[in-house]
């Protein structure tokens, strides 16, 4: 119950999927600016500039060139057709997808860390798609097609300056296949603002039913008969380290995990304790799939707590730290609780 590196909450991901010029970065930028809590902005184009220069084709990736095309060891490289036909296309190494898989990782861990995140992205490749949904299980991610038509995505491809040109058609339906939209929009009709705001409207209503309801284990709960025969034991001659305690409960820090040693006097029963992001809200979860409530929900020092049961009789004590953390003196002893 000592304060978590671990939010009770993941962000959200908002995920932007289109061609080369379709608009992604002009649509995230609007939709970072319109949403009322703040997220960040990244993307493919914020990961292969890790590349060394002469990583993939071209000086840099910001001023592309056709040098070196055929560079058979590239994380990426260009291919053009030798006779016409085909458009050129972009073809990665094994360096280049093992930057992306690490990008989804990345992205994962910074919504872990409870950080809101939109991400433009072109997802070129199916084991990138399903890479990606991997890589993002637990986190609630809405997903945007980002659609244009072929005749203004290479006019903006002509345009820019910076691209290689015959890449949008390339990615024009590779990018899109097999994946199922939260919403879609296409900037050849819509202006950016105008997109935002639909991608803004369907974010503000949408629910996540499969986000982890579990956040963590918060302690495990071990019953004592006298909390100073406990300490005596976990601590003393165990090594466990104190945290906290009170009258009645001691926690004790295990070196590998955020989890706790609790031990009390309160309850004569073994319990492991899940740490969930609204007490409440969680009990309506349970029972709606099937769960059935035990006790509570009630207060604690930290928050909410109530003890509920699974289809098979299981007891799952379930709480969150809706008030804050506990506060002690260099002792270890609660002297109060910060609020979050």
């Amino acid at each position: 119950m000592s304060p978590s590196t671990v939010p009770s909450r993941p962000g959200q991901v908002i995920v932007l999927n289109g061609a080369s010029s379709s608009g992604k970065s002009t649509v995230g930028r609007e939709l970072q600016r319109i949403l009322p809590r703040p997220y960040l902005f990244t993307g493919i184009d914020s990961f292969l500039p890790m590349l060394r220069p002469d990583g993939h084709v071209g000086m840099t990736w910001t001023a592309r060139t056709n040098d070196n095309a055929g560079a058979p060891t590239a994380p990426l490289r260009w291919v053009f057709p030798a006779h016409g036909g085909d458009p050129v296309h972009i073809e990665f190494g094994e360096s280049g997808h093992r930057l992306i898989r690490g990008m989804h990782r990345a992205l994962a861990a910074v919504a872990f860390a409870g950080n809101d995140v939109i991400v433009e992205h072109v997802l070129l490749y199916e084991e990138w798609k399903r890479d990606l949904v991997e890589a993002l299980r637990g986190v609630p991610v809405c997903l945007v097609g980002v659609h244009c038509s072929i005749g203004v995505l290479e006019e903006r491809e002509r345009r820019r300056g910076d691209a290689v040109v015959g890449q949008a058609r390339a990615h024009y339906e590779a990018v899109h296949t097999n994946l199922d939209y939260d919403i879609r929009i296409d900037t050849s009709e819509e202006e950016p603002r105008a997109a935002a705001e639909i991608i803004a409207k369907v974010v503000a209503s949408k629910e996540y039913p499969d986000v982890t309801l579990f956040r963590n284990i918060d302690c495990l709960q071990i019953p004592v008969p006298d909390l100073d025969a406990g300490l005596a034991f976990y601590r003393d001659k165990l090594g466990h380290e104190l945290i906290w305690r009170t009258k009645t409960a001691a926690g004790l820090r295990m070196p590998e995990t955020n989890a706790e040693i609790v031990i009390q006097t309160e309850r004569s029963q073994l319990e492991v304790n899940l740490r969930v992001a609204a007490a409440d809200a969680a009990i309506e979860r349970i029972v709606e799939a099937g769960g059935k409530l035990v006790a509570g929900p009630f207060d604690i020092q930290i928050g909410r707590c109530a003890v509920v049961l699974d289809p098979w009789g299981n007891v799952l004590t379930v709480l969150d730290a809706s008030k804050g953390y506990l506060v002690t003196d260099d002792a270890g002893n609660v002297t109060g609780i910060e609020s979050r």
